[in-house]
């Protein structure tokens, strides 16, 4: 029997000794692969370099006298299956900042327990949806506290994919009539934010593979495809105290969320050598309308009111997305996120300290499940056998 390993030491000696050699020879391999890769691409970044406007970032201090309000979420990292259900725990925050000062915070909790039957896929949006709406009305509650900016974390509408998924089914929370009811609630909250004038949203992880899109369509090929999305592309490319805004890049503000359909979807359409890139083109906003209409349960018109800009504050950090209503003015933003960055990650340092506050650790939702188990476990009515049985792991040889 293999010694459990102590915590204090690298998770790559936790593995079986052969597996180590496996893994090493397996890294050595890859790193080959990517420097492949990575020198293929040179040629067709510096094209792509050529066809982008990149301006910098103007300088000020009316920022100082701004009340900045951050709103972040955090949901379980891993549900704890148990026979009995499945759950899920999560969180909010508002913090306000007077320039760099953190001046006023409130924090919110939520929790979620489904049935251990039918898809958990279905749970895990249940619990995103759930975390998605508890951040939607803090971020309603701080505007009211007085702040001239809000910024959340996200996108207004990055709840939206998979949402068709949990339409007709029951909310494990109880308080909708199910899940397109729970989903309309979210998507209105949503709008309200996104209206307001004073609300951003900053999108760390991004996915979305525009600039591969508008090279297809601009060359009618895919030749210059990278298979990288935007934020993989400009960090090769932007400098440090450079932005980028789509608005200006695409023309339209709108078209990013085309360009990205047709970064995925290309290869499939294009398969009948028959079908013009004109033609393509308008199934991939086909595409993205219907997406809108299946998951949101809305006029596609009624969403697509955002740009995204690119900012890059600090290198060797990525440079970060940046989610605004369309035509929002932009410099005072630029201003403010540069002068108050996070030197390691880029990022407003109102930002990374507000996520720092709430992010729920993994093995916190375990611990949660533990403490109704030991409430329940002194009800004299109820039988402890029955109990220990309902919150029995599910999977015991995996610790959550």
């Amino acid at each position: 029997m293999r010694i459990k390993s102590s915590d204090q030491f690298p998770e790559w000696v936790k593995v079986p000794q052969k597996m180590q050699h496996q893994f090493f020879e397996l890294a050595e391999k890859e790193a080959e692969r990517t420097k492949d890769r990575l020198l293929r691409d040179k040629e067709k970044l510096a094209e792509i370099r050529g066809l982008l406007r990149f301006d910098g970032i103007p300088e000020g201090d009316d920022w100082k006298e701004w009340r900045v309000g951050v709103v972040d979420g955090s949901d379980s990292p891993v549900m704890s299956e148990r026979i009995g259900g499945r759950f899920g725990t999560y969180g909010a925050t508002y913090h306000i900042f007077q320039g760099l000062d953190l001046v006023e915070e409130e924090y919110f909790s939520g929790n979620m327990v489904d049935f251990q039957t039918g898809d958990s896929d279905a749970s895990r949006i249940f619990l995103s949806l759930l975390s998605t709406k508890l951040e939607r009305e803090v971020a309603l509650l701080c505007l009211e506290r007085d702040v001239d900016l809000l910024i959340i974390d996200g996108s207004f509408f990055g709840f939206r994919p998979r949402c068709r998924v949990v339409h007709n089914r029951q909310v494990p929370s109880g308080e909708f009539q199910d899940g397109a009811e729970l989903v309309r609630y979210v998507r209105d909250l949503s709008l309200r934010l996104l209206d307001c004038g004073k609300a951003v949203g900053i999108i760390k992880r991004v996915q979305t593979a525009s600039i591969d899109g508008w090279m297809i369509y601009r060359k009618r090929n895919d030749n210059l495809r990278l298979n990288r999305n935007d934020k993989d592309i400009l960090s090769s490319i932007m400098r440090q105290g450079q932005s980028i805004s789509y608005e200006t890049a695409y023309e339209d503000p709108l078209l990013f969320n085309f360009y990205a359909r047709l970064a995925v979807a290309y290869s499939m359409y294009a398969r009948r050598p028959t079908r013009d890139m004109e033609s393509i083109f308008e199934a991939c906003k086909n595409d993205v309308y219907r997406n809108i209409e299946r998951d949101l349960l809305c006029k596609p018109e009624e969403i697509l009111k955002t740009s995204r800009h690119f900012v890059r504050c600090r290198y060797p950090a990525a440079p970060f997305c940046l989610e605004t209503p369309i035509n929002h003015k932009l410099e005072p933003l630029l201003t403010f996120f540069n002068a108050t960055c996070n030197e390691a990650t880029g990022l407003p340092i109102s930002l990374d300290l507000t996520d720092q506050d709430i992010t729920i650790p993994e093995g916190f939702t375990r611990e949660f499940v533990e403490e109704i188990e030991a409430h329940l476990i002194k009800e004299l009515d109820v039988d402890k056998y029955e109990v220990e049985s309902h919150f029995a792991s599910l999977n015991p040889q995996k610790q959550e």
